[in-house]
Formats: C-alpha cells, sequence, structure tokens
C-alpha cells in the first residue's frame, strides 16, 4: 500500500513537473508584447493633453506621472512574473521544493522499509 501510494505521488509530482516545464517554455508572442507597450506609450505620451482640461496645467503632469508609475510598475511585475522559475530574489524557490518533495520521499520510503520488516 506504501509503494503505491508512493507510486501515486510520484505520478502527480511527473504532471506537475510537466505543467510547469510548459508554463517556463510558453513565452508571450512578441506581437502581443510590442502591441501592449506601444499603447502605452502612446497613452502615455498623450495623457497629459487629455488631463490638461480638469487638472489644469500643473496638475495633468503630477496626475501623469502617478498614471506612468503605476502602469510601468504593474508592466514590470509583468516581465518578472513571466518566467517564474529561475534564480532570482522574485523567482519560485524550486530548490527548497525540490529539497522537500526528497525528504518526503525519503521519509516514504523508510517508513515503507519498517513496514516491509515489520514481523
Amino acid at each position: 500500500a506504501a509503494l503505491r501510494s508512493m507510486e501515486d505521488n510520484l505520478g502527480t509530482l511527473t504532471g506537475a513537473m510537466g505543467a510547469m516545464e510548459r508554463i517556463n517554455n510558453t513565452p508571450l508572442p512578441f506581437a502581443y508584447v510590442a502591441h501592449l507597450r506601444t499603447f502605452m506609450l502612446f497613452y502615455l505620451l498623450f495623457l497629459p493633453w487629455a488631463l490638461t482640461a480638469s487638472y489644469g496645467p500643473l496638475g495633468s503632469p503630477v496626475i501623469t506621472f502617478l498614471v506612468a508609475l503605476a502602469m510601468l510598475g504593474i508592466e514590470g511585475a509583468a516581465v518578472a512574473c513571466e518566467r517564474p522559475f529561475g534564480t532570482n530574489a522574485n523567482h519560485l524557490p524550486m530548490d527548497a521544493f525540490c529539497r522537500t518533495v526528497a525528504r518526503n520521499v525519503a521519509q516514504s520510503l523508510d517508513q515503507a522499509e519498517d513496514f516491509a520488516g515489520a514481523p
């Protein structure tokens, strides 16, 4: 029963690993990224003129700066999240995950040996 459970867990881990590899190896299409960045550039360039009527010539640049800060921050976060598997501080700690899985597998093997050796 313990070995069957371990085989089921191994199948689950293998499926999860395949899913993570598909995520890591599927980049965003260049046309999609280029379109988003171009649209954001034009939006931020023309935003001050659109806001001048509401906020005046002094308030418009301040509001534009805050909107640009927010939008560029979101874009930066999207770039960081595009590749979640790596060694930078913002990436998922895959080494720690693997150590935990290895520890759990070793514990399961020890329990299976104890169960098999028990009278």
